[in-house]
């Protein structure tokens, strides 16, 4: 008898997404860096860096669910999508307060 496909362990359902918060982390920190050390920011950077800190951590958080056919279930995916919205307008708010 066969078994149907096996689920990962709830490690390595969360391994993708704590490696894009980490990701996310790194360019806030190396923006951070360059505006203290040379004046200067990238606001994409800003952008970028909270809504993959924001999106990694909801992934941390809940996993990576899928279905037996290998997609995401749709909470799943307008959780991320909200998650890198909200971290955008962060962002965004972040970029005009260090350009006042």
């Amino acid at each position: 008898m066969t078994s149907g496909p096996q689920k990962p362990s709830a490690f390595a359902q969360r391994v993708k997404p704590a490696g894009a918060a980490f990701v996310g982390l790194l360019v806030l920190g190396l923006n951070v860096m360059f505006a203290l050390k040379g004046s200067f920011f990238f606001p994409f950077g800003t952008l970028l860096g909270a809504a993959l800190l924001l999106a990694g951590g909801f992934g941390v958080v809940v996993g990576e669910p899928d279905d037996p056919y290998g997609n995401r279930p749709m909470w799943f995916k307008v959780g991320i999508a909200a998650c890198a919205i909200v971290g955008v307008v962060i962002g965004l708010i972040v970029n005009a307060q260090i350009a006042a």
